[in-house]
């Protein structure tokens, strides 16, 4: 018998990179394909493209699904989900470059082992032609079972290759998010408990291009303020489960610090506010950490500027 995949696709005005992100998987050898596009209201050709698409590959491998307005991906991917019928889920965005070896890689790993509940691997960031960006390491890595890990950030979206039945289990993306979505997601399904392998093998490439992403390469407020959600949602869902300590609760708070500089370093006093603020209920037990954010809170936003560009270039480094 044969496993059976759904690739699960949001794409918004990306009809020109479609075609490369369907073609990789859409034959698969010895797994029955469904690769479900879900247009998030697009104003370019995505529908002549899906169409072709289907022509070329069959309506029942190709499934078009269209919203009536724009979402975001993780109201697409929610919408992807409810209609696939795979026993295993991918999601990859469609300017995604999927690598079909080792897809089956993941494949047959979750096919051998039923305990399983997903298995990931390593996705490469390229330009917009594929070629591997320098001083880029892979994403993709092994992590230990310990509370700070669950906001660590150890596979890319299309890195991992979910059991259907698990994914119930951890439930729809965030439809609040407007960044940090994955890594949201990563962590909830961290904490469902469900077993997970890293297999080192190329799993795709992750294109680096001129067009719109859901991620942030400049200052967005709306961007900043979801990773304070997503940090609020982490943190509550570690609680829940019991896997909540200070080390989990100091990585949040630092990565809340971090925007709030940011957020100075651009002006925003408010967002800068907003997320020492919840840094500091992040930490409110651990009495030294606290005085670190207290110390922030007082020090002049004008710093903000000088502290951020630090960061920056310590990052590309």
């Amino acid at each position: 018998m044969k496993t059976s995949l759904s690739v699960i696709c949001p794409s918004y005005n990306r009809a020109s990179f479609l075609p490369g992100c369907v073609e990789p998987l859409i034959d698969l050898e010895l797994i029955d394909v469904e690769f479900i596009i879900v247009d998030d209201a697009s104003g370019d050709n995505t529908r002549e493209v899906v169409l072709d698409l289907q022509r070329r590959y069959g309506s029942d491998r190709i499934i078009s699904i269209r919203l009536e307005k724009n979402s975001g991906a993780q109201v697409a991917r929610n919408r992807g989900m409810e209609a696939a019928k795979g026993s295993f889920f991918l999601f990859v965005d469609s300017d995604d470059v999927p690598v079909a070896k080792g897809v089956l890689e993941l494949a047959g790993c979750l096919g051998r082992d039923p305990l399983l509940a997903y298995a990931y691997g390593r996705v490469e960031m390229t330009d917009g032609n594929l070629r591997p960006l320098q001083g880029m390491a892979p994403i993709g890595s092994a992590f230990t079972d310990t509370p700070a890990e669950i906001a660590g950030y150890h596979w890319h979206t299309m890195g991992a290759l979910y059991r259907k039945s698990f994914l119930a289990k951890v439930g729809p993306w965030n439809p609040d998010l407007t960044g940090s979505q994955d890594w949201e997601y990563q962590a909830r399904v961290k904490l469902t408990g469900g077993m997970g392998v890293f297999i080192d093998t190329l799993v795709g490439y992750w294109r680096q291009h001129d067009g719109g992403r859901v991620g942030a390469k400049k200052f967005r407020p709306d961007y900043v303020r979801s990773v304070v959600t997503a940090c609020d949602v982490i943190l509550s869902g570690a609680r829940a489960n019991g896997k909540c300590d200070r080390s989990l609760q100091r990585r949040l708070a630092k990565k809340l610090i971090i925007h709030a500089l940011e957020s100075g370093a651009h002006g925003d006093l408010s967002l800068r506010r907003h997320c020492l603020s919840h840094a500091a209920t992040a930490v409110a037990s651990d009495l030294s950490f606290s005085l670190v954010i207290k110390g922030v809170q007082l020090t002049p936003s004008l710093f903000d500027g000088m502290i951020w560009n630090r960061i920056l270039k310590k990052a590309a480094l």
